[in-house]
C-alpha cells in the first residue's frame, strides 16, 4: 500500500493554547464573581431600605453569599431566592401604586423628599459603574433618564426594582457564559478522554503490527532454511522441485496472511483516525467560538459602553501594574481625576441625551489628546481618570492643562444649540511607598479645589 503521509497533529500545543484560554476565562470569571458580590450587596441595601418588610429574606440572601466565603457563588442556590425576593418586591409594589392621603403627606415630609432625592442620587452611581452587555444598555439609559428627570414622579420602589431586574438579568447573562464554559470544558474532558485512548490503542497496534512482523519473518526464515537444507541434501531433481515449490507456497500464504491482517488493521486505523479527526475538528470550532465570546466578554468587562474609553475596573488594574513598575524603576507617576464643569445642569436643561454625548466628546477628546503611555478611563458619571507614568507632577500639569484648554476650546453644539463644556481636574503625583487610595484621595482634595477656585481649572495636589 502506498499510503499518502499525513501531517502530525500536535495535541500537546493545542492543549496548551487551550489551557490559556481558560485561565484567561477563569480571571474572567473571577472579576465577574466579584463585580456580582458588590451588585448583589448593594441592591439588597436598597431593598433593605425601600421594603422593611422584606428585610428578613433579604438578610438570608446576605447570609447565604457569607457562607461561601471567597469561593465561587452558588447561583443554582441563590437564583429561587432572588426570583423569590424579585417576585415579592413587585407583590408589594402591587399592593397600591396610588400614594395613600397618608402616603402623599409623607412624601411632603422634608425627611421622605431627602430619602427620594438620596435613591436618585445613588441608582445613577451604580448603573455607571456597572459594565452591562451592549443588549442591556438601552434599558440602563432609559432608567437613568428616568433618574435624572427632576419632573418624573416614578416611586423610589418602582425604580430600584428596575435597577433589580436589569442587575439580575446580567447576572443570567454572566450565569449563561459560565454555562457555557462548563460544556466546553466537558467536551474538551471526552475528547482528551478519546484522544489518550486512541494512543494507547495505537500503542498496542504497533506491538502487534511488531509481533506479526516477527511471526512473518520467523516463518520465512525457517521455510528457507529447510529449502537450503533440501538443496544440501537432494539426490533427485524432481523431488527438490516438489519440496521448493511447496516451500514457497507457504512462504507466499503466510505473507497473504500478513498482508490481509495489515489491511484490516490499517483500515480501523484509518477509521479510527477520521472519527478523531471529526472530534478534534468539533473542538476546535468550539474553541473558536469560546474564543470569541471570551474576548467580547472581556470587552463589555474593562470598556466603558458610551465613551468606548477603559472602564473603573481596567482602571483599576493598569493602576496596579503602573504602580509596581514605578517602585520598580523608581520613576515617576501622576494620577489625575476629571470631572465635567456643571454636568447636572446639562443634564437638566437638556436631558440626558445632551449628557451623554458630552461624555463621548470628552472621552473621544481625552484618548486623543494623551501620550501613547498614559491611560484615561472614565471612572463614572461625570468623573475621568487619568495615569501619567514617568511624568513629574510640573511634567503632568503641563499636558493637562493642554487638555483642559483644548476641551475648552473645542464647539460643542445639542440640537443647534451652542454649549460651553469645560472640565476641571486635580493631579497628584505618587511617592515611592504611597498607597493608591492616599494619592486617589489628594487628587480628589486638589479636583475640589479646582471646583471651589472657579472651575474650568487644573490644581495641584502638594505634599
Amino acid at each position: 500500500m502506498n499510503d499518502t503521509a499525513k501531517p502530525a497533529v500536535d495535541y500537546r500545543a493545542r492543549y496548551e493554547q487551550l489551557l490559556n484560554d481558560f485561565s484567561a476565562l477563569e480571571t474572567t470569571e473571577q472579576r465577574q464573581q466579584h463585580l456580582l458580590r458588590a451588585l448583589l450587596g448593594r441592591v439588597l441595601f436598597a431593598i433593605d431600605k425601600a421594603y422593611p418588610a422584606l428585610a428578613g429574606q433579604a438578610q438570608a440572601l446576605r447570609d447565604l453569599m457569607r457562607q461561601t466565603g471567597e469561593a465561587p457563588l452558588p447561583l443554582a442556590k441563590l437564583q429561587p431566592r432572588i426570583e423569590a425576593l424579585t417576585e415579592a418586591v413587585r407583590l408589594e409594589e402591587a399592593r397600591d401604586l396610588t400614594p395613600s392621603p397618608a402616603e402623599q403627606a409623607a412624601a411632603e415630609d422634608p425627611d421622605a423628599r431627602a430619602e427620594q432625592a438620596a435613591v436618585r442620587e445613588f441608582l445613577p452611581l451604580l448603573l455607571e459603574r456597572i459594565a452591562f452587555t451592549d443588549d442591556m444598555e438601552g434599558r440602563r439609559a432609559k432608567l437613568l433618564a428616568m433618574l435624572e428627570n427632576p419632573r418624573d414622579t416614578t416611586l423610589n420602589s418602582v425604580l430600584i426594582d428596575r435597577a433589580a431586574c436589569l442587575i439580575n438579568d446580567m447576572r443570567r447573562s454572566i450565569e449563561k457564559e459560565k454555562t457555557e464554559l462548563a460544556e466546553f470544558l466537558q467536551q474538551l474532558t471526552a475528547a482528551l478522554s478519546e484522544i489518550d485512548q486512541h494512543t494507547q490503542t495505537n500503542l498496542g497496534d504497533i506491538q502487534t503490527q511488531r509481533a506479526a512482523q516477527d511471526a512473518l519473518g520467523k516463518a520465512v526464515t525457517e521455510q528457507v532454511h529447510h529449502i537450503d537444507r533440501t538443496v544440501a541434501d537432494a539426490t533427485d531433481l524432481a523431488e527438490l522441485k516438489k519440496v521448493v515449490r511447496d516451500r514457497i507456497m507457504r512462504i507466499s500464504e503466510h505473507i497473504d496472511r500478513f498482508r490481509q491482517t495489515e489491511e484490516t488493521r490499517l483500515g480501523q486505523v484509518e477509521q479510527e483516525n477520521e472519527a478523531m479527526r471529526e472530534r478534534i475538528h468539533k473542538l476546535e470550532e468550539n474553541r473558536a467560538v469560546l474564543q470569541e465570546q471570551l474576548i467580547a466578554s472581556t470587552q463589555r468587562m474593562l470598556r466603558d459602553t458610551l465613551t468606548g474609553l477603559p472602564n473603573r475596573l481596567a482602571f483599576d488594574e493598569r493602576l496596579a501594574l503602573e504602580v509596581a513598575r514605578m517602585r520598580r524603576e523608581n520613576t515617576p507617576l501622576c494620577l489625575a481625576i476629571w470631572d465635567i464643569d456643571h454636568f447636572k445642569r446639562v443634564n437638566d436643561t437638556y436631558g440626558h441625551p445632551a449628557g451623554d454625548k458630552a461624555l463621548v466628546v470628552v472621552g473621544k477628546t481625552l484618548h486623543h489628546l494623551i501620550r501613547d503611555v498614559d491611560m484615561a478611563a472614565r471612572y463614572g458619571g461625570e468623573e475621568f481618570v487619568m495615569l501619567l507614568p514617568r511624568a513629574t507632577l510640573q511634567q503632568a500639569f503641563v499636558v493637562l492643562e493642554r487638555i483642559r484648554e483644548k476641551i475648552a476650546d473645542t464647539p460643542f453644539r445639542f440640537k443647534d444649540q451652542p454649549l460651553k463644556i469645560t472640565l476641571s481636574c486635580g493631579v497628584a503625583e505618587f511617592d515611592r511607598n504611597e498607597a493608591s487610595e492616599t494619592v486617589m484621595a489628594r487628587a480628589d482634595e486638589a479636583l475640589y479645589r479646582a471646583k471651589g477656585g472657579g472651575r474650568n481649572r487644573t490644581e495641584m495636589a502638594m505634599r
